[in-house]
């Protein structure tokens, strides 16, 4: 019974290393400000099913901006954000989106969804799935917040 005991132990622990060291390849290739992520490893990563109405995965969380995917798996009441303004764009699927009094609106695969902070939004019966989603929570760039490393390229870049 002890080595049953120490055995299942012992592939609990391997199991649990390897199910880690398996997840450390699929985070994204960052520094400190920039990165590469490939989304579709990540959309491989959402289970079929759940049980809640949203899975996600945190991909970039910072002070003043996140990006994650997420998989819809029944309806989102309504809601919103104070602090934040949200921008879906829709990988897999389609449903019906309500945003502010509208609704429903439906979107799919390929459409971008919006909305800003304050604006009560939430989504109705997913019409086909699975629902993907590729959010971005964010502030605005001031369009005047183009520093140029090398000033010269400015004129190259704006076709002057």
């Amino acid at each position: 019974m002890k080595t049953t005991r120490t055995l299942f132990l012992l592939f609990t622990v391997i199991a649990i290393g390897f199910n880690a060291y398996a997840q450390e390849d699929k985070r994204p290739l960052m520094g400190n400000s920039y990165g590469i992520i490939n989304i579709d490893e990540y959309v491989t990563l959402l289970p079929k099913s759940h049980n809640g109405i949203i899975k996600d995965i945190r991909l970039i969380d910072r002070e003043h901006a996140g990006v994650r995917i997420f998989r819809l798996y029944d309806e989102v009441p309504m809601h919103y954000h104070a602090k934040s303004d949200a921008y879906l764009y829709i990988l897999n699927g389609k449903a019906e989106f309500y945003v502010a009094d509208k609704g429903p609106v439906v979107a799919g695969k390929g459409d971008l969804l919006f909305w800003g902070k304050g604006t009560a939004h939430g989504n109705g019966k997913i019409l086909e799935g699975p629902l993907d989603v590729l959010v971005f929570d964010a502030i605005a760039r001031d369009p005047s917040d183009v520093i140029w490393v090398d000033p010269s390229t400015q004129k190259k870049f704006l076709g002057n």
